[in-house]
């Protein structure tokens, strides 16, 4: 069974999410209106549209799955209102503006699948104005947690492996977010809703939250936990928070090494910020006891858990003045090759015969040549 199929049964089997979803587009749709569905996968947000009473649906997915996504819309009888589209959402093009658009673009902590940058590209560009969205609100919720298991995880590069010292990965383990599912007994106060983001307006070049958890219990910081509540329509909430009912998708944890003891009483002040249209985070938290006595504080970021190498920030510099190097010239060839004249398998020998020194066989060549064209071609 393909990954990605399996992955996409998870979706289908999350009665939640499908729940939810189907309430938002019964409750959004309006007879007649075109639909956009956004990063479709196998269609299943698209089909229930068509359920709901829209005339056509265009469906964009820059996958395969949407092969079979159109096989589904076939024995489903939905052929003739659903338009495929394999392209990226930020390069397509519609035959004309929708009145919806629908996505699930949210991640585990909201904003990390590129939510924002999709979903707000998509409105503004393929949509017309007033444009009804789903989601349409998206609130962030964090709690500090005690966690044993990755706190065993972070340390892990601390010790060595075969008497030999892991000490710089475990600066880069301490300053990433992993996913986890959290429970009650790990929190170790009350959540809170720290940002709350409407997706009908501008998106914020910059958002930040702040909070103060009042602790509940003696215990071990190792991580702030965050999850996300995104408002599909007037009343339909989806979230993956640790309440119920919530959709089978996991929690952003971001981790605090080392843990910090606190107690009973004390006051955690949390301060969580990002760039909507990236996944860099910075999460800083202050632990003062009930009397206000600041008793520790740190700062993170997950651009310190960036795997960066000194080519990568060498090749990015401002001032480096960049040449295509091999795989890049041969892409430019395919490129070149590709005006509207020439078959496939030309191209393919063409591009063969004049790499003879990179390709061991036409077969490798011909590889080549698909990925930059199913990538760029159309």
């Amino acid at each position: 069974m393909s990954l990605e199929l399996d992955e996409h049964r998870q979706y289908l089997a999350d009665t939640v999410r499908l729940d939810a979803f189907a309430r938002a587009l019964t409750a959004t749709v309006r007879p007649g209106d075109v639909v956009l569905d956004l990063a479709s996968g196998t269609g299943i947000l698209g089909f229930l549209a068509c359920q709901a009473g829209a005339a056509r649906v265009y469906a964009v997915d820059q996958g395969p799955i949407i092969g079979l996504a159109r096989q589904l819309a076939q024995v489903n009888g939905l052929s003739d209102r659903i338009t495929f589209l394999r392209n990226h959402s930020e390069w397509v093009t519609l035959p004309e503006p929708v009145d919806v658009v629908v996505t699930d673009q949210i991640g585990r902590i909201g904003f990390d699948a590129g939510l924002f940058e999709y979903l707000i590209d998509a409105r503004d560009r393929l949509a017309k104005p007033g444009a009804r969205l789903i989601p349409r609100r998206l609130d962030l919720w964090f709690v500090p947690c005690e966690h044993e298991e990755l706190r065993s995880v972070v340390e892990f590069w601390q010790a060595p492996v075969a008497r030999l010292s892991l000490d710089p990965a475990h600066a880069i383990a301490r300053a990433t977010g992993y996913p986890r599912t959290i429970e009650h007994r790990h929190q170790l106060s009350a959540p809170q809703r720290l940002t709350s983001s409407d997706l009908t307006q501008p998106c914020p070049l910059f958002i930040e939250g702040r909070g103060e958890f009042v602790v509940s219990r003696d215990g071990c910081i190792d991580a702030i936990a965050g999850w996300f509540r995104a408002e599909l329509a007037a009343d339909v909430w989806m979230t993956n928070g640790p309440e119920h009912p919530r959709i089978d998708r996991r929690h952003a944890m971001l981790a605090v090494n080392p843990g910090i003891a606190v107690s009973a009483g004390d006051v955690i002040a949390v301060t969580v910020s990002f760039r909507p249209t990236t996944t860099l985070i910075t999460w800083a938290l202050e632990v003062r006891s009930a009397s206000g006595e600041v008793r520790s504080h740190m700062r993170r970021s997950t651009f310190e858990g960036m795997l960066i190498s000194s080519e990568d920030l060498s090749r990015t510099a401002p001032d480096r003045i960049p040449r295509l190097g091999r795989p890049g010239q041969i892409r430019a060839q395919v490129l070149a090759l590709c005006d509207g004249v020439r078959p496939l398998g030309q191209i393919e020998a063409l591009v063969y015969q004049r790499n003879l020194d990179f390709f061991n066989s036409p077969s490798s060549a011909a590889r080549f040549v698909s990925e930059v064209l199913l990538r760029y071609g159309e």
